[in-house]
C-alpha cells in the first residue's frame, strides 16, 4: 500500500536546503542519521507523469500487427508445448532432510 507523504515546507528549516539541492542534483537518496541510527531518508521525487517519448506512427503500428502469426507453419505448436513442459519438469528425487 502506497502512502502519500505529508508535504513539509523547507523554508521553515534553514540549512536543509543544501541537502535538498544535493538530492535533487544527484538524484540520489540520502539517509539522515542521529546517534548512529537512520531516522529518515530524503529521496528525489518521481515525476507525476512519464516523460513523453517517441510516438508510435500508424505505419509502425500496422507493421507490428502484421507480424502477428509470423511463426504460423514454421513451428509445431503441440511439440513446442510438450518440449517446454518436459524442460520445466523436475524428475529428480527429493533430497532427504
Amino acid at each position: 500500500m502506497t502512502r502519500e507523504a505529508t508535504p513539509l515546507d523547507i523554508d521553515a528549516f534553514p540549512g536543509i536546503d543544501r541537502l535538498v539541492e544535493e538530492v535533487v542534483r544527484t538524484k540520489t537518496p540520502r539517509a539522515i542519521r542521529r546517534g548512529g541510527e537512520t531516522v529518515a531518508v530524503i529521496s528525489p521525487a518521481r515525476p507525476k507523469h512519464r516523460p513523453k517519448g517517441k510516438r508510435i506512427t500508424p505505419a509502425q503500428r500496422e507493421a507490428f500487427l502484421a507480424s502477428a502469426g509470423g511463426w504460423a507453419g514454421l513451428v509445431d505448436v503441440e511439440r513446442f508445448k510438450r518440449d517446454i513442459k518436459a524442460a520445466r519438469s523436475d524428475h529428480r528425487t527429493p533430497p532427504r532432510v
